[in-house]
């Protein structure tokens, strides 16, 4: 069982506006830290949690995002596990797995933070999603 997760909490080490909300800009600035956080000689496997935001993201932006983690894709081989809140939309979150998936990407939404635990823990034991 690997135990090599890098847990990254939004609010440690971005800004939101007053209402935590991440923009586009934002995103892709945390994309950037994210992939700075896991180069090539360190790679982990991430949960991202940003549950304590919310997102004005369209799904266009979501689109550009996985096309941006794509540029930075030596940076992301390993799982990510992104832990959002019930004011997300879901079905954003799902279209944001579907394009990370048909790029390559092992990316998962989840509501608890155990459960997204588990699966970076034992990706191969379970399929927990939302």
């Amino acid at each position: 069982m690997k135990a090599e997760i890098k847990f990254v909490k939004t609010k440690d080490f971005i800004k939101t506006t007053a209402s935590g909300q991440l923009s586009l800009e934002e995103s892709k600035h945390v994309l950037s830290h994210l992939a700075a956080l896991n180069s090539q000689d360190d790679l982990h496997d991430i949960l991202i949690d940003v549950r304590e935001t919310t997102s004005v993201l369209s799904l266009s932006d979501i689109y550009e995002l996985v096309t941006e983690v794509g540029k930075l894709r030596h940076s992301f081989r390993s799982q990510i596990a992104i832990l959002i809140g019930p004011q997300h939309d879901i079905d954003k979150a799902r279209f944001l797995e579907m394009c990370a998936s048909n790029r390559g990407f092992s990316v998962n939404v989840f509501y608890d933070f155990e459960d997204a635990v588990n699966w970076l823990m034992c990706p191969d034991d379970n399929e927990l999603k939302i």
